[in-house]
């Protein structure tokens, strides 16, 4: 199974996949982020042994419900941060995203200030991902627009 702090129940990641499509759904769903998505809760699914399917699960959406279920700080920034980690599959994280990400913070309860930290934070990991490059002009240039967008 994916790496999820032991608070994260079968519920809570079948909720975060529901907010993830939200986020991917806000600028088009990409093929990277269905890919990414899908991987993510068949991985979950198969382990925990869930019924519902991927195309059953995305077909309802993220609502006050669900948003309920994040009532712990730990919960709320799980469920952030895997929605802005998909909205950097696709290379990109717009606008509509951005919007969509902030919506969803809204609804659980995080602050502005809680959802920036974490924006920061995947961009931080991100960077790190890609600074194993050796083409550092390179590395620049892709810090650059990341800091751009």
């Amino acid at each position: 199974m994916t790496s999820l702090p032991p608070s994260i129940e079968l519920h809570h990641v079948q909720a975060i996949v529901r907010a993830m499509h939200a986020v991917a759904q806000s600028d088009g769903v990409h093929a990277t982020e269905l890919v990414m998505l899908r991987g993510f809760y068949e991985s979950c699914q198969q382990d925990a042994g869930a019924l519902a399917s991927f195309e059953d699960l995305v077909a309802t959406p993220f609502d006050d419900d669900a948003a309920r279920a994040f009532d712990s700080a730990e919960r709320k920034a799980v469920l952030l941060q895997s929605c802005v980690l998909l909205a950097h599959a696709d290379g990109k994280y717009t606008a509509g995203e951005r919007d969509a990400v902030a919506g969803i913070a809204k609804a659980i309860g995080a602050s502005p200030d809680e959802l920036a930290a974490i924006e920061e934070g995947i961009a931080d990991h991100l960077i790190q991902q890609i600074s194993r490059i050796g083409n550092t002009d390179a590395l620049r240039e892709v810090a650059g627009e990341l800091a751009a967008k």
